[in-house]
């Protein structure tokens, strides 16, 4: 059973995005979201490979930003597996091997979400070139395994979401999304969410984000780039 028919609403396009499908969902948070995942386990992989083994308080920050990404992941992966799938699953029968084989995606990145922690935990007691390797094998295959579910996701599963999710539910689910992070950490993804946007991307952000959001992500975003600029350096 499809949704009652709303006007397509413009969506915005990321690097290493693999479609924007049509629809009445705003999926911009969802965009950003997969954006950031990608940006800063790329970001980690850099990083890991230069950093001195000698530097041990950048080492520990490396891997406080690698738990902060994973919690992020948590919830956006938590929102999909408790209410997102089960919708599909009851109103578009005909997709259950798509949602099948996301659901299964979740569950192939989630050995290496446990694989990267361990080794950032064990890199990050006693830096060594041997448990660099180890974290940076680590973080290359959860890398893949969750690009590449996110192009899938992309593709496949957001068409599903925009022909059978409504934008009140849709609208709902982000509430409950936040409601889990508390303000300190909702500033915090604020500025994570909207850092190294493209340029045509932060001027759509601005045309469409209410202005207290904006005022916040001011604050948000410099704070979040200062930070940025430390662990990325």
């Amino acid at each position: 059973m499809r949704t009652a028919s709303h006007p397509n609403l413009p969506q915005i396009t990321l690097p290493g995005q693999a479609a924007a499908a049509p629809g009445p969902l705003d999926m911009t948070n969802m965009y950003l979201a997969h954006y950031g995942f990608r940006r800063d386990l790329g970001h980690l992989i850099t990083a890991i490979g230069r950093v001195r083994l000698g530097d041990r308080r950048r080492i520990t920050a490396l891997r406080e930003h690698h738990a902060w990404v994973l919690f992020v992941l948590h919830h956006h992966h938590t929102a999909e597996d408790e209410t997102v799938w089960p919708r599909l699953r009851e109103r578009a029968p005909q997709a259950i091997g798509t949602i099948d084989a996301l659901e299964a995606e979740h569950e192939a990145c989630d050995r290496w979400i446990r694989e990267s922690t361990d080794a950032f935990q064990a890199f990050d007691a006693g830096p060594s070139e041997e448990r660099r390797e180890r974290l940076m094998a680590a973080l290359r295959a959860l890398a893949d395994t969750l690009g590449a579910h996110l192009a899938h996701e992309e593709t496949d599963g957001i068409p599903l979401m925009m022909a059978y999710i409504t934008p009140e539910e849709d609208a709902e689910g982000h509430k409950a999304i936040m409601k889990q992070y508390g303000l300190r950490k909702l500033i915090t993804l604020l500025g994570w969410i909207t850092s190294e946007l493209p340029a045509e991307v932060e001027a759509h952000l601005r045309r469409t984000s209410p202005r207290p959001l904006l005022l916040l992500n001011t604050l948000a975003g410099g704070r979040y780039r200062r930070r940025a600029a430390y662990l990325w350096g």
